[in-house]
């Protein structure tokens, strides 16, 4: 059951024995991709780093995962069908180049390293948030001074919607990094939320 307005969203429990513990979202990825390509249940994930975890207040005390009092909360992971292969993603995922050009930022999460460019991501909420990006060379230095704080919001060269799927096809096959890390390129794109998938103690 996704988060509501006023409603508390998650509980206090330790991290388990048998969890995991990550420190990026490098980290993160690998292991749910590998659990999931293996047919795997995910584990419950202890974080002390990334924008997952960045969002979610997450402090860099490994101890703190074991008491009784740390937080563990459902949140929703990213599934994405990239020309015809599946790919997962926790915090986010970007469709073309990072400083030019037109792109789309899929985000999970509202972090994406010292950056706050989607504000209003919850990862619990059963959606995405996504900004369509058609920026000239000087708007894009603009707003990037803007979006550590989250403030280049609302903009008109900034299309933001929020859904629980999306398909994209392009012309040409564009740039596209997941969690930070670099995919390849491709030409369609399939989105869909997998609703509290992703079990995680911080």
């Amino acid at each position: 059951m996704n988060i509501h307005k006023d409603q508390s969203w998650g509980f206090a429990s330790p991290l388990p024995r048998n969890g995991v513990v990550v420190r990026s979202n490098k980290e993160l990825l690998e292991r749910i991709t590998s659990y999931k390509r293996e047919g795997i249940d995910l584990p419950v994930f202890g974080l002390l780093g990334g924008d997952l975890w960045r969002t979610l207040g997450g402090r860099n005390e490994e101890t703190r995962l074991y008491k009784e009092n740390a937080t563990t909360v459902d949140v929703d992971l990213g599934c994405v069908l990239l020309d015809g292969k599946i790919y997962w993603f926790c915090a986010h995922m970007l469709i073309g180049k990072k400083f030019s050009g037109s792109k789309v930022f899929i985000s999970n999460a509202a972090h994406y390293g010292k950056n706050n460019p989607a504000p209003k991501a919850h990862p619990g909420d059963g959606k995405f948030d996504i900004l369509k990006v058609e920026l000239s060379t000087l708007q894009t230095i603009q707003a990037i001074k803007r979006v550590q704080t989250g403030t280049h919001l609302p903009h008109p060269g900034i299309k933001y919607e929020r859904v629980e799927s999306k398909q994209f096809s392009f012309k040409k096959k564009m740039k596209i990094e997941i969690d930070g890390k670099r995919i390849g390129k491709f030409q369609n794109v399939s989105l869909r939320i997998e609703n509290e998938a992703l079990r995680v103690v911080v």
